[in-house]
């Protein structure tokens, strides 16, 4: 491992001021949330995507925390990030809020397990914070992971520095998202291998003021899950293929593999847990099919696979918590009828169920249970 920086930066969510509004569905666990940002580097490893660079990535930490009152609520998303995310999601952010607080101390009376997250093609972590800070409250410390060079529309490194997706001269082809994928699960690793060495002490920054007190003590590094959407997800079961210290995995409407270029978990197996979930949209497209399919047939461990009635490919995501009820018909392509609030329920509680089960060794979750939400199908 080799970690440049390892240090708490406002960049990417600002703190918040008077007058925000908060856009997401509470945090349904106990437990107050707390939040940090962190910059990498990996002097170790050239980035692929910019050779004279070494690869670095901005990652957001949830985590259980006291003392919240003192410490201001986040920001959705900073003012250097506003255009690009309103351009994309077609809506207005300015004051917009987390529940989560900035800078809190960990809540450290004891461990917690780890997971990471790893967000679709293009798309900002940012868009996974709901997840992250419900299973925080849980009692999880969720790492939300950029990819630089690819998430988007932007990267925000310390200072203001913002890095936009590297131009693809092939367009969006089968060897530009191998080469992703590739990068993700590389990325991962080195994650991992940086919140190992903050929980271990070793790290040279990891006892900076400007790190939340405490977060290095409350890193579970012996339970690891990795959760993704899109993209993400196909990464998050491959990263645990290549990765044995990531016990467990949740796809969130992904696909194993990349067109007919099905990923190694799924050409030769995987033997730890798999959890997928899938919305309405992509069943009836059948897009994922092949990839799972395939998967099913080879994968040793545990696995279950059910659909979201009603649901579209986005919905697995802060989307629809941010698009206004107006605006929802013209978003339709992203975004299904069911009501924002019960699929952030469902998701939520199915993603905390598999890390629950799995991380916690827990046999009273949903998936322990005949399933009796009418929106979900057990589709294997």
């Amino acid at each position: 491992m080799s970690v440049c920086a390892l240090v708490a930066t406002s960049a990417s969510i600002a703190d918040a001021g008077p007058g925000g509004v908060g856009v997401l569905p509470s945090p349904s666990g106990a437990l107050p949330v707390g939040s940090t940002t962190l910059h990498l580097v990996d002097a170790g490893r050239v980035d692929p995507f910019q050779p004279d660079r070494s690869r670095e990535l901005m990652v957001s930490v949830f985590y259980p925390a006291t003392d919240v009152s003192r410490y201001p609520r986040a920001h959705y998303v900073s003012t250097e990030l506003i255009p690009g995310l309103e351009s994309k999601l077609g809506i207005e952010l300015p004051g917009a809020l987390t529940h989560a607080h900035r800078q809190a101390p960990a809540q450290a009376a004891g461990k917690y397990p780890v997971v990471l997250y790893t967000p679709g093609a293009g798309v900002s972590r940012v868009l996974g914070t709901g997840l992250a800070e419900d299973l925080a409250s849980r009692g999880y410390v969720v790492v939300t992971v950029d990819h630089t060079y690819e998430s988007g529309p932007a990267v925000e490194f310390p200072g203001g520095r913002i890095v936009q997706p590297a131009a693809a001269p092939n367009g969006f082809d089968t060897a530009l998202r191998e080469k992703y994928i590739a990068t993700r699960s590389l990325d991962f690793r080195f994650v991992l291998d940086s919140l190992a060495g903050l929980a271990a002490g070793t790290n040279p920054d990891a006892e900076s003021d400007a790190l939340p007190v405490d977060l290095g003590r409350v890193l579970d590094m012996d339970r690891v899950g990795a959760v993704g959407h899109s993209s993400g997800g196909y990464a998050a079961v491959e990263a645990m293929h290549q990765d044995r210290r990531i016990d467990a995995a949740v796809d969130m409407d992904g696909q194993i593999g990349v067109d007919e270029a099905f990923g190694r978990a799924v050409t030769e197996g995987v033997d730890r847990p798999t959890l997928v979930l899938t919305s309405a949209q992509i069943e009836e497209v059948g897009d994922a099919n092949p990839s799972l399919d395939a998967f099913w047939q080879r994968a040793t461990g545990w696995k279950r696979h059910l659909a979201i009635a009603n649901s579209a490919h986005y919905d697995f995501t802060d989307m629809p918590s941010l698009v206004p009820a107006v605006a929802r018909p013209a978003a339709s392509t992203y975004i299904g009828s069911i009501d924002p609030d019960r699929m952030a329920a469902l998701v939520r509680g199915y993603v905390a169920a598999m890390f629950d089960k799995f991380l916690r060794d827990r046999s009273d979750t949903l998936l322990d249970r005949p399933i009796t939400e009418p929106e979900v199908t057990t589709v294997r």
